[in-house]
């Protein structure tokens, strides 16, 4: 187009929008394109409000994720964890456990595993006179892909479990079950029960008999390391400050895009987070993220105050299951048309102390 033809659609284009504006101006309320009569923004720092909003949603959207990846980064900065590793207690969980949910009679076991270094193996022993492992395995987002134990794929008989990663297209050995994970890195979280006329000490040494490891050590599997945190400070619980979306890039960067959370990842990019990108915030956005956080807190908290009285088991009490399923009986809360991102709460109360 020639620079005379520009320099007329612009003239055109301006003239065209002078008149539209004028022919509003008759003192009548617009039927559209432009707000009411007399009204201004709420805000002026628009960007400043923009990465509010969106450091608000993302902590809600997140929490799964981040409650799953805290109990990891807890290991790891209070015990010096390393992939692999199985930590337990010795004993019932203490405050020095800071997580949600954990209770003082059960000794609880967990692992975590990368499936980007390679495919993983968890050998579990049978459930027998001497005790039993109870548990699943979650993905990134806290989502079961499989039981273990007697109510598992093995039914109590004990066997090895083989993890592969989302995409993986080499051949898989037999004598395996095997297992297609929906994300890279793995939670093992499981209990060893006590058996009848045993004690304590028992379901503990029963834990031993666990093993994880990498499918090229197969062959001449290493030693296992176990850590036991009972008497260990660890800090599992998720964040609610400008922290909290450090681990959300730091879960992101380890992990495949699902299609539900395609246009939280664009909106993440106003906050500086992206795959495969520095993490380096600025100050203001830092100060967006530190509200957003604190604020999406504080309405978890008020939802489950208030949550829906159908959620309650008696209507007298103030009772809820931790784990609450969608219409489906799942986890997801997707459904053909959307996805009930207020329904899912129920699952993301586990971030709240």
């Amino acid at each position: 187009m020639s620079k005379v033809f520009k320099t007329l659609a612009v003239v055109i284009c301006a003239n065209t929008m002078c008149l539209n504006y004028s022919m509003a101006q008759d003192g009548k309320e617009p039927l559209s394109g432009k707000p009411p009569a007399g009204t201004k923004a709420s805000v002026t720092d628009f960007d400043y409000q923009i990465k509010y909003q969106r450091a608000f949603e993302a902590i809600i959207w997140s929490m799964p994720m981040t409650a799953g990846y805290g109990y990891r980064r807890g290991a790891v900065e209070g015990a010096g964890y390393k992939d692999n590793d199985i930590i337990y207690m010795s004993g019932g969980a203490t405050p020095l456990m800071k997580t949600a949910t954990s209770n003082s009679t059960t000794p609880y076991i967990a692992a975590f595993v990368d499936l980007r270094k390679s495919p993983v193996i968890l050998e579990i022993p049978p459930a027998s006179a001497e005790g039993s492992i109870y548990g699943q395995v979650t993905d990134a987002w806290q989502v079961t892909i499989a039981d273990i134990g007697p109510s598992g794929e093995d039914g109590g008989k004990g066997g090895k479990y083989l993890f592969t990663a989302p995409g993986y297209d080499k051949p898989i050995p037999g004598g395996y079950f095997h297992i297609v994970s929906t994300s890279n890195r793995l939670f093992f979280a499981f209990r060893s029960i006590v058996a009848p006329g045993k004690t304590e000490k028992d379901a503990i040494a029963y834990v031993k008999k666990l093993r994880v490891y990498d499918l090229d050590q197969a062959s001449n599997p290493p030693e296992q390391k176990y850590i036991d945190i009972l008497k260990t400070r660890i800090p599992a619980l998720p964040y609610y400050d400008e922290r909290a979306f450090k681990d959300i890039y730091d879960v992101i960067n380890a992990e495949p895009v699902r299609e539900q959370d395609k246009v939280m990842m664009g909106m993440l990019k106003t906050l500086g987070i992206e795959k495969s990108k520095p993490y380096n915030p600025d100050e203001e956005t830092l100060k967006a993220m530190r509200q957003g956080a604190i604020d999406a807190y504080y309405y978890m908290e008020h939802w489950f105050d208030h949550m829906p009285k159908d959620k309650y088991y008696w209507p007298d009490r103030h009772y809820a299951s931790l784990l609450m399923t969608d219409e489906n009986k799942t986890f997801t809360w997707v459904y053909d048309d959307y996805i009930d991102l207020r329904g899912c709460l129920g699952n993301r109360r586990q971030g709240l102390s």
